[in-house]
């Protein structure tokens, strides 16, 4: 396909139908019931990834116009629509276990059970851009209800949202502050609904995700501090870039020898809240984190300081041999170098690399 001039300089023209192949994928899953059910993922298939999925999906439809791609984002509103507690928000509600991260049903129970602000917030973006690309007015009431649940947790002396609620999930995320950033995201998107208020808190929540994100060091689980840095790089400034995130991109994604799979060029093993650090399993999830961010910066400079280099080249290798038939794999097993699972993570987070936006 032609791809439009406005979009020419973020997307990686080589592997673009794959990206679409990717996109495909997500959108048949969802199309039936809004929920993406397969029979092999890395873990269990959460709430919060029909946020993230939709994102991929619109900027996929963005680039393509296929309307195939919006029908599945109406389909995952359809369902949040049925999924939204009264109090305007939404449980993360894990699904079944995967092949590599498991939990237990009182944790499954919790999770459907206790709304999750950070999940919550998300859906803001999804139902803001879905109206903005299709016109479709019909989920602001979501939307609004969300708004609302969550401005009733904001406290300005700790610049963040605040949950008192005992929940079992914040055990089994790395770093529970980290999801925070969905917080900025959410709210940012919500601008044009709430314009003072988003004003006035905005720069409050940046202040918060920018502390939490130069709290990351070595251990800190490659998917969160890539995609902290990827997202701050459009709220913050170019000083900010070049001296504090690029930095860190440097020295605790790329070259962080507590992930990088040493028998396995591109390869980044994944962090959980109940394993720690685990290298047995080389992760979509972590290479393509990296992947991402390191692309987002040469974006931003207009540079390809990253993109050239070998140690980029060796992930982007390492990403293109995860394609299945169609769709990519989550994990490759080591020393086995089996591949499994096809969550939706393994299809978006390549689909963000691709089309260079997250």
């Amino acid at each position: 396909m032609k791809v439009s001039e406005e979009f020419k300089n973020r997307i990686d023209e080589v592997r673009l139908n794959d990206a679409f192949k990717a996109a495909d994928f997500l959108a048949e899953n969802f199309l039936k019931d809004g929920r993406f059910n397969v029979k092999e993922s890395w873990g269990p298939e959460g709430v919060l990834y029909l946020a993230e999925s939709s994102w991929a999906l619109m900027d996929a439809y963005r680039i393509s116009r296929n309307v195939h791609y919006m029908e599945a984002v109406q389909s995952i509103l359809n369902e949040l629509r049925r999924l939204q507690k009264k109090s305007g928000g939404w449980a993360i509600e894990l699904g079944k276990n995967g092949v590599g991260f498991k939990v237990t049903e009182e944790e499954r129970n919790d999770s459907i059970e206790k709304e999750d602000p950070p999940t919550s917030a998300a859906m803001l973006r999804t139902i803001s851009e879905y109206y903005t690309l299709s016109g479709d007015n019909s989920y602001y009431d979501l939307g609004e209800k969300a708004f609302n649940y969550l401005m009733k947790m904001w406290d300005p002396k700790q610049g963040t949202f605040v949950d008192n609620q005992a929940r079992k999930l914040l055990n089994l995320r790395s770093n529970p502050s980290s999801y925070h950033l969905f917080f900025l995201i959410g709210i940012s998107a919500w601008k044009d609904y709430a314009p003072e208020t988003v004003n006035r808190i905005c720069p409050i929540l940046l202040e918060f995700v920018k502390k939490t994100f130069e709290s990351f060091d070595e251990n800190t689980m490659p998917l969160i501090y890539a995609l902290h840095a990827a997202t701050l790089m459009d709220f913050c400034s170019d000083n900010y870039i070049h001296s504090i995130i690029k930095p860190r991109i440097d020295k605790h994604l790329i070259n962080n020898e507590n992930f990088r799979c040493n028998d396995l060029p591109g390869g980044y093993g994944h962090r959980d809240g109940l394993r720690g650090i685990v290298k047995s399993e080389a992760h979509m999830r972590s290479s393509a984190g990296i992947a991402i961010a390191s692309k987002k910066y040469d974006l931003i400079s207009g540079t390809r300081i990253y993109r050239d280099t070998q140690k980029y080249i060796m992930i982007a290798d390492w990403i293109d041999q995860m394609k299945g038939d169609g769709f990519y794999y989550e994990f490759e097993m080591l020393p086995e170098r089996i591949k499994k699972g096809y969550g939706s993570p393994g299809q978006y987070l390549p689909i963000w690399w691709i089309l260079g936006q997250m």
